[in-house]
Order: C-alpha cells, then sequence, then structure tokens
C-alpha cells in the first residue's frame, strides 16, 4: 500500500511539473489619451493638481460595481483587468459582455486572473481569448487541467501562493484598485451574502503606477497565456454554440432586477450630473513583486512598505480588516504601540459575520492579550435576520473591506489583509493616500458606524464581553453564533495553521 500510494504521488508530482513554455510576446501600458470623453472630463481637473492623484471612495456595492461598468464604457485604447477571483455569474457576465464590446470597437483588452477559482472555466477563457483584441492570462497556474486538486497536493509548495491583486484601469487614465474581487457578492446582488467592501476610483498620478504593477505581472513568466495551458481547439459548431448562448443570456437580462438597482446609484446620478467631488492629494502605489510566489524579492514585498506607513502614526490609527490573524510578534507591536500613547482600533468579523471560520480561531487567541495591552476591538455583527446555523459559510452581512487609516490623515485601501498570508504567501497592492479630508471623513463614518454594526469587545472582571452599543446590552458569548460554529472555531484554533492565515 505504502509502495502504491509513492507511485501515486510520484506520476501527480510528473504531472504538475513546469513544462518549457515557450516565450511570451510582451506588452506595456499606454500612453492617455486626452482627445476622448473621459480625457476631457477630467483634464480641467489634472492641470488645477498636476502631480497628484484624485480619488472617489467607492463605498456601496451598486456605486462599486456602477464605476466599473462607466469606464469600461468609456475605453478608448486599453483596459487592464487584474483579479483573484472573477465569477461567472450575473455581475460577472454584464462586465465581461462590456469587455467585449470594447474589444469590438478596437480596444485592447487585456485579462489577468490569479488561477485558483478558474476550474471548469478554461473552454470559457479560451472563447474569449479567440477575440483579436483580447489576451488572457493565468498567474500562477496548475499545469495539470483535469485532476487540479491532485495538482495543488503535489505541488503545494507553489500552488498555495495565490495573485490576490485587485485592478481595473482604462486608458491608463482611471483605475479601481480596492477589496472587491469580481462577483455577485461583492456588489450587492446575492441573496445569501453580501460584502462590505471598499475601492478608490483613482485618476491623476497614481494611475500610471498601477499600470506599471499590472505590467510587471502581465509580463512575468508565472502569467501564462491561457491556450498554452488548454486545447485552444474549437469546431465552429461550438464557436456558433457559444455565440448564441451568450446572446440568449444578454436578451434574458434585460429583465434581470439587478439593472433596476443599478439605475438608483448614487454615483450614475453624479456622472450624469457631472458632480463627482474628487478628493486630492499625493498617492503611492505599494505591492508584492510577482516573484513573490517564488519565494524571491524579499526586499520588495509589500509587507515593507505597509510597516513603514503604519509606524509614521502619532496619535491613532484604525485597522479595518475582515481576516485580522496579528500573531504573537504582530500583537506585541500593537501592544507596544498601544502603551505608547497611540489609539489603536482594530474592526474586524465576528465570528458569527466571518465567512472563513480558520481564520477567526487564529484570531481569538489574541483578543485578551490584545485588550489587556490597550488596544480596542469591534467585530461587525452579523445579519440580525440571517444567522448562521452550522458550521459553514457566513451570515449576510459580512465585513470584506481592507483600510487603514492613521492619524485621521492618510489611508491605506487595497487587497491587504492584516494576517500571515497577505504578509508572506499572497501577493497583494494597494494605494496610500494623503488626504486629511477624505482620511478624517472616512474614520469619523467608520467609527459613527461601529454603533450599529460591531459590538466592542471588552474584558470585564477578567471575562471577554461583547457590548451592543445599540442597545446597552452586554452578551457573554460569541454573539449569534451557534454551538457548532463555536466548537469547529475552538477545534481549529488547536491546529498548527496559523502560517497559512
Amino acid at each position: 500500500m505504502r509502495l502504491l500510494i509513492l507511485l501515486c504521488c510520484l506520476c501527480i508530482g510528473a504531472c504538475s511539473s513546469v513544462p518549457v513554455l515557450p516565450e511570451k510576446t510582451p506588452s506595456y501600458k499606454v500612453s492617455p489619451p486626452h482627445d476622448t470623453n473621459l480625457g476631457e472630463f477630467i483634464a480641467s481637473s489634472l492641470q488645477q493638481h498636476a502631480g497628484e492623484t484624485g480619488v472617489l471612495p467607492l463605498m456601496s456595492g451598486v456605486d462599486a460595481y456602477i464605476a466599473r461598468l462607466a469606464i469600461v464604457k468609456g475605453a478608448t485604447k486599453s483596459i487592464d483587468m487584474q483579479y483573484y477571483i472573477y465569477r461567472n455569474d450575473d455581475t460577472g457576465k454584464l462586465l465581461l459582455w462590456q469587455l467585449i464590446d470594447a474589444a469590438d470597437r478596437g480596444v485592447r483588452v487585456r485579462i489577468l486572473l490569479d488561477d485558483l477559482t478558474t476550474k471548469n472555466q478554461d473552454e470559457n477563457l479560451l472563447l474569449l481569448a479567440r477575440h483579436p483584441n483580447i489576451d488572457v492570462r493565468l498567474f500562477n497556474p496548475a499545469f495539470e487541467r483535469r485532476f487540479r486538486g491532485w495538482a495543488m497536493i503535489a505541488d503545494f509548495g507553489r500552488l498555495n501562493n495565490r495573485m490576490h491583486n485587485k485592478s481595473l484601469t482604462v486608458d491608463n487614465q482611471i483605475s479601481i484598485v480596492g477589496g472587491r474581487n469580481i462577483g455577485n457578492e461583492y456588489f450587492s446582488n446575492n441573496d445569501d451574502v453580501d460584502f462590505g467592501d471598499f475601492d478608490l476610483l483613482s485618476v491623476g498620478k497614481a494611475v500610471d503606477e498601477i499600470s506599471e504593477q499590472f505590467d510587471q505581472y502581465w509580463n512575468a513568466p508565472i502569467a501564462v497565456e491561457i491556450a498554452e495551458l488548454s486545447d485552444p481547439k474549437f469546431d465552429q459548431l461550438a464557436i456558433t454554440s457559444a455565440t448564441e448562448a451568450v446572446e440568449l443570456q444578454k436578451e434574458a437580462f434585460k429583465n434581470n432586477p439587478y439593472l433596476e438597482k443599478l439605475k438608483m446609484s448614487e454615483l450614475l446620478a453624479a456622472i450624469q450630473n457631472q458632480s463627482l467631488g474628487w478628493y486630492w492629494g499625493d498617492a503611492q502605489v505599494i505591492y508584492d513583486p510577482p516573484e513573490k510566489v517564488l519565494g524571491e524579492q524579499q526586499e520588495h514585498w509589500l509587507l515593507s512598505d505597509l510597516s513603514s506607513f503604519l509606524s509614521q502614526a502619532k496619535q491613532q490609527v484604525v485597522i479595518v480588516s475582515p481576516y485580522f490573524v496579528p500573531t504573537s510578534s504582530g500583537t506585541d507591536e500593537l501592544v507596544r504601540a498601544a502603551r505608547s500613547g497611540i489609539d489603536i482600533t482594530v474592526i474586524t468579523n465576528s465570528l458569527a459575520a466571518t465567512d472563513v471560520l480558520a481564520v477567526h480561531s487564529g484570531y481569538q487567541r489574541y483578543r485578551e492579550r490584545l485588550l489587556r495591552g490597550g488596544v480596542k476591538i469591534f467585530e461587525v455583527k452579523a445579519d440580525a435576520e440571517d444567522k448562521p446555523s452550522g458550521w459553514k459559510g457566513s451570515s449576510k452581512t459580512s465585513l470584506h473591506a481592507k483600510t487603514f487609516i492613521i492619524d485621521s490623515q492618510s489611508i491605506f485601501v487595497g487587497s491587504f489583509n492584516f494576517d500571515p498570508r497577505s504578509a508572506y504567501i499572497n501577493t497583494e497592492m494597494g494605494v496610500i493616500f494623503d488626504a486629511q479630508d477624505l482620511a478624517s471623513e472616512l474614520q469619523q463614518g467608520v467609527m459613527a458606524s461601529l454603533n450599529k454594526t460591531a459590538y466592542e469587545v471588552k474584558l470585564v472582571d477578567d471575562e471577554l464581553v461583547w457590548l451592543d452599543k445599540a442597545t446597552g446590552q452586554y452578551k457573554y458569548a460569541e454573539p449569534s453564533a451557534g454551538f457548532w460554529r463555536k466548537f469547529m472555531a475552538d477545534l481549529l484554533s488547536l491546529l498548527p495553521i496559523e502560517s497559512q492565515l
């Protein structure tokens, strides 16, 4: 039996070895056009704020989706799209149709997806890449396409490292960066879960830096053309059938109730009235090098830049992270900062609200130590009407934004969670933005919302309690979490898996 297992592992390893791939044709960012509707729309503002970056915060899911549709519809030269997750659901399809329309009118479309969640999508991606103006690459892919689970086991050291970056850039002129992937749950179109998330729509200096980041990932050896991973041969019948299916989906989508929700978008009204209120300031785009997935170039990892950013705080730090696993050394640093007089506030998901129990199990062991050290902790409530009943899944409402604010002066918005996976395993990116008006407004809004949306976790007589400020009531066990959910979180906390969280 042992010999059989060994032979199976050797066969799997042989199947998952990296083949010799032909060299890719590199491509790069375009020069921003100025004689377009978008160029003319932002030209005067850019002239008034030369060398600066303008941002619009995208807080609601509907506004965040409208922003993506709007900039893709306005594209004239290029679209660069980079995501960890791209779901084949309503929001994924509608955006994809807009990308195809852009390609049909001559826009170059580059699509870079992390390969972890593309299972069963090879045929669709291959069909998409047949378009002369669309290129599709998968980052750090499994070279064994049929048996993806086995490939992960055989090549775990490589395939465990994922591209978590999220960006959408049009004409090297306007870009969206933040915490949202592409899927219904990120854009208020899911009955099961609604992720509270945060993006920045950006123009100005930072956009070129975001495009530079994309080029590095796009041209990295580990980003592989979809046609090099799967058989690209289609007969005309298959192509015709796929085209007809898309047309039927488009026709059916005309009656989708989500379209009515999109029409109510506040951002859409602001675009139509040309009343967008940009925040202007200095911005720095920070990101991991693509070589991080191979354990290389550690001196250039994002963690160093982000640590420098947080160390600049003199009065306050607000950490918003859905997956918060500070580790022992990170806990020591937060406690040290709190005891030095800096007001440290952490906002994360409660056990009932989280969609990843293992992460909560890694976080809960540090709560008392943080509280005793003077760190304030708030945990986002689960939806009162949709409490999780088991140990799987999450509540309807779940925090997904990744935002850090220091001294009501500067913010970081991006894909980085405060956990070991973001720090050491996955690649991440984000924008540091220095603008007191936005940072102060954002911090005040976040803190004010906590009375309704979160519990304050406290120590009372050495006992961990959850204060619901909306009602003034204390809860003496994980709020709204059932027995099995608590049991599984406690069980997982005993496992030596923190480095993977």
